[in-house]
């Protein structure tokens, strides 16, 4: 099977969305494990290739959100950062708020992901 150019940007999109939330999630095992797939099917109903049974782009957007959220918290609460990785954390949870598209997810998870690196 071949992908275009844009399915492997966003399936590296989605990788990195996976990588970083199985960091935190991996400190609580109640939690459901991450899947790049949910980055990338809001990826695919944002342009329109959707399938309804997914919920509407702002549905799935609400839930990245919530799954990053629970996972930057376990990470701040159970990581050994030191005080510019934790602010810088804290600051991503800010920004994570006003985030309006899965592009807006995809930068802030690419920052937040250098502060978490060394404990990965």
């Amino acid at each position: 099977m071949k992908f275009d150019k844009e399915e492997k940007t966003n399936e590296t999109k989605g990788m990195l969305y996976e990588a970083y939330l199985n960091r935190g999630l991996c400190f609580d095992r109640r939690k459901r494990r991450a899947s790049k797939m949910e980055l990338l099917n809001l990826i695919n109903t944002e342009n329109g290739k959707g399938f309804k049974f997914h919920g509407s782009a702002s549905k799935q957007l609400a839930e990245l959100k919530k799954r990053l959220q629970e996972s930057t918290q376990l990470m701040i609460k159970y990581l050994d950062l030191d005080s510019v990785n934790e602010q810088a954390l804290h600051n991503f949870l800010k920004e994570l708020e006003s985030a309006n598209n899965s592009d807006d997810i995809v930068r802030l998870v690419d920052e937040a992901i250098y502060f978490t690196q060394e404990n990965k």
